[in-house]
């Protein structure tokens, strides 16, 4: 995580501190969570790194896990960001706040900074009984509520496009629903395992893998004649290699990821058709501690398993990214 911190508006959070439930939230935030860069716009000197620290008990608290990287102009340098997952907080709302977040990031002001993380809490902390009717795919409009600029599909089965999991009735409606209307880059990348390819003849690992090579890019084209307005880029990673790598990490579990949010379905997202099961929909943000850990956390691990597979022989379908424009 990066945090873009206004010195004003940490003196002014410190001073009208309240141990509200947003005001405790984002104060575990700055001084709690780990793996993180601080950046805040104080002079890079020791005396006033020191006169923070006496006079700002949350300063202090940043002091205990990282040290807080001094920076001049905020909007000058979140424009240096990767936008991986940067969050901004500022004393007021600046002129630049549209352009960043339309990059993927998220910011607020002392102002709205309850509201709009609360707003997010209560739309995207949800769980839905899959024992109970499915109605379809309606409720992943709460989305819109959270800024992002990547989507992560964990899911082995998600592009099989068998009869019974279409993906015109589950992936492509989900993305109806995920991707943004914005212009700025995207990407969506897909770990599974199963592409459904037509087994070859003769049954070589060769004609195995261009068998499903060739129905990877089958999906991309799909994906580009239902989205023909969007941009972003597809990245279909195979999750089945485990067997060809020394650092094991099984993605049994189907998981919708995006720079803040972890979304958990248990038996997978091919619901539609749908038939009542013992399982669940579970979605948070990172504004429960647990939850960016994990979502840390697995993007670490995939992205050791990319590098890991980038490694081994070329005998079997890896990867296939394609930029949709």
């Amino acid at each position: 995580m990066e945090l873009f911190i206004d010195k004003d508006f940490l003196d002014d959070f410190y001073i009208d501190y309240d141990s509200s439930r947003i005001a405790e939230i984002v104060k575990n935030i700055i001084t709690n969570y780990g793996d993180k860069k601080v950046f805040i716009n104080y002079n890079n000197n020791e005396s006033d790194f020191l006169r923070l620290k006496e006079e700002n008990e949350f300063f202090a608290l940043i002091c205990n896990t990282t040290v807080p990287i001094p920076i001049g102009d905020i909007g000058d340098s979140i424009r240096k960001s990767e936008f991986t997952q940067t969050l901004v907080f500022t004393k007021k709302r600046e002129d630049w706040f549209e352009e960043i977040e339309s990059k993927g990031a998220l910011c607020f002001c002392f102002d709205d900074y309850e509201k709009k993380i609360n707003t997010i809490i209560d739309a995207l902390h949800f769980k839905i009984d899959l024992s109970e009717s499915f109605m379809g795919w309606e409720f992943l409009d709460v989305f819109k509520r959270l800024n992002y600029n990547k989507i992560v599909v964990t899911d082995g089965y998600i592009l099989g496009d068998k009869t019974g999991q279409k993906m015109e009735k589950n992936i492509i409606p989900i993305l109806k629903k995920l991707l943004p209307n914005r212009k700025h880059d995207f990407s969506i990348t897909f770990f599974t395992k199963d592409l459904n390819p037509i087994k070859p003849i003769p049954n070589t690992a060769k004609n195995i893998k261009e068998k499903v090579k060739e129905k990877a890019k089958k999906r991309v084209k799909l994906l580009k004649q239902f989205f023909p307005k969007n941009r972003f880029r597809v990245t279909i990673i195979n999750s089945n290699l485990n067997h060809r790598i020394s650092q094991k990490f099984n993605m049994h579990d189907r998981v919708i990821a995006t720079n803040f949010s972890l979304m958990d379905a248990g038996l997978g997202f091919n619901l539609l058709p749908y038939k009542t099961t013992n399982s669940q929909i579970i979605s948070e943000t990172i504004f429960d501690k647990y939850t960016y850990r994990r979502l840390n956390s697995l993007i670490e691990k995939q992205n050791q398993y990319i590098k890991d597979i980038s490694e081994v022989s070329d005998d079997e379908f890896k990867m296939f990214e394609e930029n949709i424009r």
